[in-house]
């Protein structure tokens, strides 16, 4: 009856006052629990989410005859807690139905929170508490026909922090960086007073192996500008890598950054932290000023051992990653403008799979990049099996790499002339 989405309950007799929430736990196990009793309820479901509560406020709006609702099950998120308050509060975190009808509800509802006694074990008390209370009688309400209308949100209610973003093109970096502060940030005031939607610790990598540069359009001009506004840093971090390249410790601080460089096989590699970046109108001009500082160290290191070192990947970590309020419309246009970018395919540098069945099994063959060399073979008997080897493992770098395999195994499974990328 309680619901994350519209009828997922069960009405077991029409005639009752009771409703059964069983939050987390499984409809099915509960019912095999109460044995006869079952008969006496009238409607019992699931309930997931704090949004879920208007479904099933909306639910019991509509049936009239319930006066008791009995919560039992596994409370995994806290969601019984926000019953709990309702009913003896009045209050509602995500109310998406008319105050005047909440309040109907809760004034004809009795709430008999049993989820300590199903957490015991104690399920004679559950059938002891619904054979007490079944009581079919007369409506004691009207009927409400709630719908539940829920609007987009964009903005996040909480602050987050953490995400990861690997590309081999800046600009698609961009649009992904400003889409995840768009969808994903909290909405603040920053200490200079401007309202700003804020995402923490973002890590964004640049591939730009075995490629010149990782940009769409260089402007040589604008690099060479900023190489030299970064020889100061450059020199710093060459400083230490010319004296041993194999160091760890090229690292520079400045007021609102940090800068370390490593040398491993041939390229330089090189992370930047950033104490605050304006996503919408300063990732391109950080990124080229940071990229521009690895090709110095580059050339400088080149130039004095006649090698051939390369950049390799950059990483840029801004602290707080944010947007302007007054800003939010254009970014949001800025990303529907660029959603194609979404659709690019981004190779994985961890590898690829090869895919095939075998008996009623299928066979993953995860293959190195470039050379395509057999890295690790896997069989799965099924596609659970195989969801949980692979749910938490580290054979991927993208999620789109990931959404694919999953999608691939699927059919794997499903069709016995299975043939990878048919589709």
């Amino acid at each position: 009856m309680a619901l994350v989405v519209k009828l997922n309950y069960e009405v077991i007799n029409g005639e009752s006052n009771i409703a059964i929430v069983t939050l987390w736990s499984s409809v099915g196990q509960v019912k095999k629990l109460l044995g006869d009793a079952l008969n006496m309820v009238g409607v019992i479901g699931n309930l997931y989410t704090v949004v879920g509560i208007n479904y099933m406020l909306s639910t019991l709006a509509r049936m009239n005859r319930i006066n008791t609702l009995v919560m039992v099950g596994v409370d995994v998120n806290g969601v019984g807690d926000q019953v709990v308050r309702f009913f003896r509060d009045g209050y509602l975190l995500r109310p998406l139905i008319s105050h005047e009808i909440l309040e109907t509800l809760r004034s004809s509802i009795r709430l008999v929170d049993l989820r300590e006694a199903y957490k015991l074990g104690r399920f004679e008390e559950i059938t002891k508490v619904i054979r007490e209370n079944y009581k079919p009688e007369p409506p004691s309400r009207p009927v409400f026909n709630v719908e539940v209308v829920e609007e987009e949100i964009r903005n996040w209610p909480y602050p987050l922090a953490g995400a990861f973003i690997y590309e081999r093109d800046t600009y698609r970096s961009w649009v992904k960086i400003v889409d995840l502060v768009l969808n994903f940030g909290f909405d603040k005031v920053n200490i200079d007073g401007l309202g700003v939607r804020e995402f923490l610790m973002p890590l964004v990598i640049i591939d730009s192996v075995g490629r010149p540069h990782p940009f769409r359009r260089l402007n040589e001009n604008g690099l060479h500008a900023l190489k030299e506004s970064n020889k100061a840093i450059g020199d710093r971090v060459l400083s230490e890598l010319m004296g041993n390249p194999h160091s760890l410790n090229a690292v520079v601080f400045g007021d609102d950054y940090v800068v370390q460089g490593v040398i491993s096989g041939d390229y330089y590699n090189q992370l930047v932290y950033l104490r605050s970046v304006d996503v919408l109108n300063d990732w391109c001009r950080n990124l080229y000023r940071w990229w521009s500082l690895a090709r110095y160290v580059v050339d400088e290191l080149n130039r004095e051992f006649n090698a051939w070192y390369s950049v390799g990947y950059i990483g840029l970590m801004p602290f707080s990653a944010w947007i302007r309020h007054s800003d939010l419309d254009r970014a949001g246009e800025f990303v529907r403008r660029n959603i194609a970018i979404f659709r690019e395919f981004v190779e994985d540098p961890r590898g690829n799979f090869v895919i095939t069945r075998e008996g009623d099994g299928v066979v993953l063959e995860h293959r190195l990049p470039v050379t395509h060399d057999l890295h690790a073979k896997l069989f799965f008997k099924s596609i659970n099996e195989a969801y949980e080897y692979l749910k938490n493992s580290n054979f991927f770098t993208t999620y789109a790499h990931a959404m694919y395999l999953g999608k691939e195994i699927t059919r794997a499974f499903l069709l016995s002339n299975y043939e990878q990328d048919s589709t």
